[in-house]
C-alpha cells in the first residue's frame, strides 16, 4: 500500500565546501528511493543566506511503507549541494536518514517528525548539520468516512 509523504527542507548550518565556507546558493535534494531515483526531490535555492541556508519547502512524495521497503537497512538521503557561478552543483554533505525514524510501529499518521541530522562530505570528515521534517500523510479514506484522528479532536 503505497502512502504519501511530506518532507519540508527547513535549514542547514555550517556548510563547508573545500575548506571555504559556502556563500551562497545552496540547496536540499531528498532521495526516498535509496540512490536509485533518477530525479531527487529538491528544494528551491537558498541565494542569500551564506552557509546557513533556510528553504522551508513542502515536498510530496509516494512511499510504500511495507515490509520489504522498510528493513533495518532502509535510508533516505539527504544531501545539500551548492550551486558554483559557472552552473555546475557540487555537494556539499550527504546524511543518511533510517526509514524507521518516521515509519516504525511508533509513528502515528500526520504526526510530524522533526529531524536533524549530520552531514558527511565526500571524504567521510563532518561538514555541518541538516533540519528538515517529515509527516506521513493521513489516508483519505478516514477523512471520507468521517473517522477523525484522536489526536486532532
Amino acid at each position: 500500500m503505497s502512502r504519501k509523504i511530506e518532507i519540508t527542507g527547513i535549514s542547514a548550518e555550517d556548510l563547508v565546501y573545500k575548506k571555504r565556507r559556502v556563500k551562497k546558493n545552496a540547496y536540499g535534494a531528498f532521495d526516498t528511493a535509496g540512490k536509485y531515483m533518477k530525479q531527487p526531490m529538491r528544494t528551491s535555492v537558498d541565494e542569500i543566506s551564506g552557509n546557513y541556508p533556510m528553504w522551508e519547502d513542502k515536498l510530496e512524495t509516494e512511499f510504500s511503507p511495507g515490509k520489504e521497503a522498510v528493513t533495518a537497512t532502509s535510508v533516505m538521503y539527504v544531501q545539500v549541494l551548492c550551486r558554483s557561478s559557472a552552473g555546475e552543483d557540487h555537494c556539499v554533505g550527504t546524511a543518511r536518514v533510517p526509514v524507521k525514524d518516521f515509519t516504525g510501529e511508533y509513528a502515528l499518521e500526520g504526526f510530524l517528525h522533526c529531524l536533524s541530522y549530520r552531514l558527511w562530505d565526500e571524504s567521510g570528515c563532518r561538514n555541518g548539520i541538516v533540519n528538515f521534517s517529515v509527516r506521513i500523510l493521513p489516508d483519505k479514506s478516514h477523512l471520507k468516512s468521517g473517522l477523525r484522528l484522536f489526536w486532532l479532536r
